[in-house]
């Protein structure tokens, strides 16, 4: 406490201000950057690699190709590429992100019909209305869909849910970044 004492007041104020000021920048540094939000989103949904996440030794589709063959394949789609769990329809499309550091091969895009993952806490056999509300709750915006589908974009995640007789039946979310909408 003695240090405190030896501090003239205005330089005190000054100091604290800095602190706060910088505090304020970090803050809308990560909310610019989609930090944040994808911080978020990987913290409420449940799959087995976070998206804009890597996946361990994979590092190319080339390593992509071999990994774990016992459980999973590669696969090439009109959204893009990845590895598929063998023996469902679970996805991880894979790419190089362009907001991840220079190279680096991440999870750019998920999609399962599976009641085991989750997407910001949505699963397949949930109430379509509950499903919705969770996206608007999380500031998501409604941009797409149909009578059995809507897409939602909260900065550069995109999340796509399909419903069959007002239940979900599959969860996808990617990257806004990448071109699976276009």
């Amino acid at each position: 406490m003695m240090f405190f004492k030896r501090i003239p007041p205005k330089i005190l104020r000054l100091g604290i201000a800095a602190v706060i000021i910088a505090v304020i920048i970090l803050t809308l540094l990560a909310s610019w950057t989609g930090f944040g939000e994808l911080a978020s989103f990987n913290s409420h949904s449940m799959m087995d690699w976070q998206l804009g996440g890597s996946i361990e030794y994979v590092r190319s589709p080339e390593d992509a190709k071999v990994f774990d063959e016992e459980h999973y394949e590669w696969f090439e789609d009109d959204k893009g590429e990845g590895i598929v769990g063998i023996g469902t329809d679970t996805k991880y499309y894979l790419g190089r992100h362009p907001d991840a550091e220079l190279g680096s091969y991440k999870v750019v895009g998920f999609s399962s019909s599976e009641k085991y993952y989750s997407v910001m806490g949505i699963r397949v056999g949930g109430d379509e209305l509950d499903a919705k509300t969770v996206l608007l709750d999380d500031n998501f915006k409604m941009v797409g869909g149909g009578l059995n589908s809507c897409r939602a974009v909260k900065g550069n995640i995109t999340v796509e849910l399909s419903f069959e007789h007002g239940i979900v039946t599959n969860i996808a979310a990617y990257l806004s970044t990448t071109d699976f909408f276009s």
